[in-house]
């Protein structure tokens, strides 16, 4: 038995569902796609958000790896549109991530990804419940556009 029970185990909280803690939300027609991409050129610790028509395309500085400059991308696409971009050889999703990409980071190669997440908003009726509190995604998803989730929680 313990005095506070801290529930942050994700969207799907089962500690939420065991407390009989209601839950409102729904999908928007949009995916994220996240990858991370290596660059012939350093970024200088610099991050870029473009915003195109079908949603926000960031680029994140990582730590240079072993094989050279690297950068994470968040990508906001629409949901219709996600077989299309992601489905075929890895040459054209790199084409597709180039078209969008920032020109001074140089030639870019695929080092992970990309792999698509459906974007959601969800919120807890409430936050608490008998010695039970609600934490990050277990309380609320938001849309990441402005990485605020975290900050949130």
């Amino acid at each position: 038995r313990t005095a506070l029970l801290v529930a942050a185990d994700g969207a799907r909280s089962r500690l939420r569902e065991a407390a009989g803690i209601g839950w409102v939300g729904w999908s928007y027609p949009q995916v994220g796609i996240v990858a991370t991409v290596l660059h012939a050129r350093p970024h200088g610790g610099r991050a870029t958000e473009h915003f195109l028509p079908s949603g926000p395309f960031a680029i994140l500085p990582l730590a240079d790896g072993p094989q050279g400059h690297r950068s994470s991308i968040v990508w906001t696409e629409r949901a219709a549109d996600v077989d299309a971009l992601l489905g075929g050889e890895p040459d054209a999703v790199l084409a597709e991530i180039e078209r969008r990409f920032t020109p001074q980071l140089g030639q870019l190669a695929l080092e992970q990804g990309p792999s698509a997440h459906p974007l959601a908003f969800g919120i807890a009726r409430r936050f608490h419940g008998e010695r039970l509190a609600l934490l990050g995604d277990a309380a609320h998803v938001i849309h990441p556009i402005a990485g605020q989730g975290l900050n949130l929680g």
